[in-house]
């Protein structure tokens, strides 16, 4: 007796993965081990801010996370980190108010009793993840973002990104991990007069587009028009590849560097 189906729904209860973003998540779910997730959009979109309160809400879950950072110190991230989960921007950082002093503390002790690891190490390659991976066994890895990795040699640099991203995708189906990547975007779709991104618009890597199983776009109106009020605060996450559901585009609200869910009257 063959074993065809067997695997199909093993996984199908477990949420091995989730953004804590209750409209993303009813259009992701159904995300299985292994999977590579992209996240992209152009400079200040908020790609670094949307991955970090993913990962908080995964480590609420109690997944195991490692989160490599060519672009950020580890002490910049931490404070970023601190930000995103106390709610204080850098004009409330005021250490001095015991209001702030509470939540920071709280916050810390969060980090503190979780499975997070950092990273940042420059000219981060790809042996140093798969050597950090094999030490720690993380369930989701963060790759922030991946122009920055050292590349493997090839003829050119497209071809050292998609070396990289080949031997991303070897690891996560070798582990099961999944990972959460971040790229940078084109300089093209500035030139667009609809600047919201798209697949083609994936920085030096059609195979980065190919081998993500989901990839979420970030963008801003209020970065482009800095005077309607109507577009003030206001982001969207474009699914713009979903190999577990459908593609649309989820409305947030961006304020003080934090993405938060628009409450429903």
């Amino acid at each position: 007796m063959n074993n065809f189906g067997k695997e199909l729904f093993k996984n199908k209860e477990e949420n091995i993965f989730s953004t804590g973003f209750v409209e993303i998540d009813e259009y992701i779910k159904g995300i299985e081990k292994g999977s590579i997730i992209t996240i992209g959009g152009r400079p200040a979109m908020g790609k670094t801010s949307f991955a970090i309160s993913v990962l908080i809400h995964l480590l609420e879950k109690q997944k195991k996370i490692l989160f490599f950072s060519p672009v950020l110190t580890n002490n910049l991230l931490k404070k970023r980190m601190l930000m995103i989960k106390t709610g204080l921007n850098s004009h409330d950082w005021d250490l001095t108010l015991k209001y702030n002093q509470k939540k920071i503390k709280e916050a810390l002790d969060f980090y503190n009793s979780k499975e997070l690891f950092i990273y940042d190490k420059p000219n981060l390659n790809i042996n140093d993840i798969e050597t950090e991976i094999n030490n720690e066994n993380p369930d989701i890895v963060f790759i922030d973002y991946i122009q920055l990795l050292e590349m493997p040699k090839a003829p050119n640099y497209t071809d050292s990104i998609n070396l990289a991203v080949k031997e991303l995708k070897r690891i996560a189906y070798e582990t099961g991990i999944i990972f959460v990547i971040l790229t940078q975007l084109n300089r093209a779709l500035e030139y667009r007069n609809d600047k919201r991104p798209m697949l083609s618009d994936i920085r030096n890597s059609s195979l980065l587009e190919e081998l993500s199983n989901l990839i979420l776009m970030i963008y801003r109106d209020e970065y482009y028009n800095t005077c309607d009020e109507t577009s003030k605060h206001n982001a969207e996450i474009i699914i713009e590849k979903n190999e577990f559901g459908y593609c649309t585009n989820i409305s947030l609200k961006f304020e003080n560097g934090i993405f938060l869910t628009y409450c429903k009257e």
